[in-house]
């Protein structure tokens, strides 16, 4: 079979993440496999070091520009009549905009749409919601089956007309044994913990919030905040840190590392914490999951697909830095707590979240 992966940006995030493991999965499976995508970062230069072929579309970007997004289509379309894939899976807004429009003028018989989030539930004016919905309709229409990595994700289009049939829920999946820790690993210790979260440094992760519960924590308890991550706001973050007199306990790490050191930079952590104000199936809490860590999080998207409040985490509601606060004290004074709760999310995700079967639910789309 011949599959041809496409994506917008060619960064490191959840998307990428996931185009990346199924090309390498399908290609193992001796699948012709290739990946089409915008840009010259990270994905594209471990697509190469996985020995998949990358084909770049230099004016495909997330921004919106008129003249570029032209020019985008039509390398698109060109490619796809060059390479005549058996499927095209598409990913991200733009991509899976332009690509399945491109998808159905080049007569492609299978085009896959996988969304990743909808981002009509990001903090954005009216306008621009019911507009993004708008072409997000559109785009699952162009697909012939669209993946939503959570019921969530699902339930938010599945009473838009003509599309209910063309939606189908694969979570995201992680390879658990990939996160096995060796105990010569050094934890921190309950006197100084270590919290941390792993995200795009933008305004929907809710970092902002973080910054706000964790300068309350620091009033009467020590420990370090590392935000590991890259992005726009960083600037912004550092900033309102200063402010809040919390820069000597807050650690922001430009992460790109190697996938085999990241379980070690994991591993260093007592709390994960996720604020997000909108999600669908974070990769981030799967992996800190994997590791044994207890996890806070918003109750957003997919995430209580993951995390049962009380059993294998803590679901908080988003924007509310009191909340927040009063959890990481319950975790940080609970040692037992931390353990019973990390114990019982990576039992869950070993048995609801693999790699494997996230691999054959969408192998089984594709035929």
């Amino acid at each position: 079979m011949k599959i041809l992966y496409g994506i917008t940006k060619s960064n490191f995030g959840g998307a990428q993440r996931y185009v990346f493991e199924l090309a390498v999965e399908m290609k193992k499976q001796e699948h012709n496999v290739a990946v089409l995508c915008g840009g010259a970062g990270v994905l594209v230069d471990k697509l190469r070091d996985a020995g998949l072929r990358v084909i770049r579309v230099d004016k495909m970007q997330r921004d919106i520009s008129v003249g570029k997004e032209f020019l985008s289509f039509f390398d698109t379309l060109r490619v796809l009549r060059i390479e005549r894939p058996d499927i095209f899976h598409i990913n991200s807004s733009k991509m899976g905009g332009l690509g399945g429009l491109a998808g159905r003028l080049a007569g492609i018989k299978k085009i896959i749409f996988t969304a990743h989030g909808w981002a009509f539930n990001e903090p954005r004016p009216v306008w621009q919601k019911i507009l993004i919905k708008f072409f997000t309709w559109i785009t699952i229409l162009l697909a012939h089956k669209t993946i939503c990595v959570s019921e969530k994700t699902k339930k938010d289009v599945v009473k838009w007309p003509f599309i209910k049939n063309k939606l189908v829920v694969i979570h995201n999946g992680i390879n658990v044994q990939d996160y096995v820790i060796s105990s010569a690993i050094p934890l921190a210790d309950d006197e100084h913990p270590q919290v941390g979260t792993v995200a795009e440094l933008h305004k929907v992760k809710g970092l902002d919030v973080l910054l706000e519960a964790w300068a309350k924590f620091r009033k009467n308890h020590s420990g370090i905040l590392n935000i590991l991550g890259s992005g726009e706001e960083k600037q912004n973050l550092e900033n309102m840190a200063k402010n809040l007199n919390i820069s000597d306990s807050v650690r922001f790490v430009n992460f790109i590392v190697p996938r085999k050191q990241y379980k070690t930079f994991l591993a260093k952590f007592d709390i994960f914490v996720l604020p997000s104000r909108s999600e669908a199936m974070p990769y981030t809490i799967l992996e800190a999951g994997a590791i044994g860590m207890p996890v806070i999080a918003t109750s957003v998207g997919g995430i209580p697909e993951i995390i049962e409040n009380g059993m294998n985490g803590i679901l908080i509601p988003s924007e509310n830095s009191e909340i927040l606060f009063s959890s990481l004290i319950l975790l940080a004074e609970d040692k037992d707590l931390r353990k019973r709760l990390g114990a019982n999310l990576k039992l869950s995700i070993q048995e609801n979240f693999s790699l494997k079967k996230m691999v054959s639910d969408t192998f089984s789309i594709y035929q």
